[in-house]
């Protein structure tokens, strides 16, 4: 009769495994991660840069954000911000993905020389950070100081 109580005990710690497992990988499989790339204005491509990337304000780059994985249907918002004494918010707006998509697409283009980022979050879960990414824009000199 203890053989019995001790299978009965093994298969409810088994299932309780199983349960515990299955909700840490779905948990898991929700994350959307991804990767920012530029492409300036005579790049044939993006360009994934590490670190902190700069621009000159004088010209247009163009930005995306590619998930890692196929997401299903989702409002992301993207939100730019600028470093002055805190960071203030400069400009929002929003973008559909879904499994047929799954690029953000942007474009920096007359910002002036400072510190900014490119804040991504999912709007229909309470705006949570998807992804974040600083840089710089800055005012070419004159080449005629030479």
């Amino acid at each position: 009769m203890n053989n019995k109580r001790g299978f009965s005990g093994m298969r409810y710690a088994s299932q309780a495994l199983l349960l515990f497992m299955t909700v840490l990988l779905s948990s898991s499989c929700m994350q959307m991660t991804g990767n920012f790339a530029f492409k300036g204005f005579f790049d044939d491509t993006y360009k994934k840069i590490e670190g902190t990337p700069e621009f000159p304000s004088d010209e247009e780059v163009r930005w995306v954000f590619a998930f890692s994985k196929k997401q299903a249907e989702r409002e992301i918002g993207v939100v730019y911000l600028k470093r002055e004494a805190i960071w203030v918010e400069i400009l929002t707006a929003t973008s559909r993905i879904d499994l047929a998509n799954s690029i953000v697409y942007g474009t920096l283009k007359g910002l002036e020389p400072g510190k900014y980022q490119i804040v991504l979050t999912d709007v229909r879960n309470d705006n949570r950070e998807i992804a974040r990414k600083d840089f710089v824009i800055y005012a070419r000199e004159d080449d005629d100081d030479r």
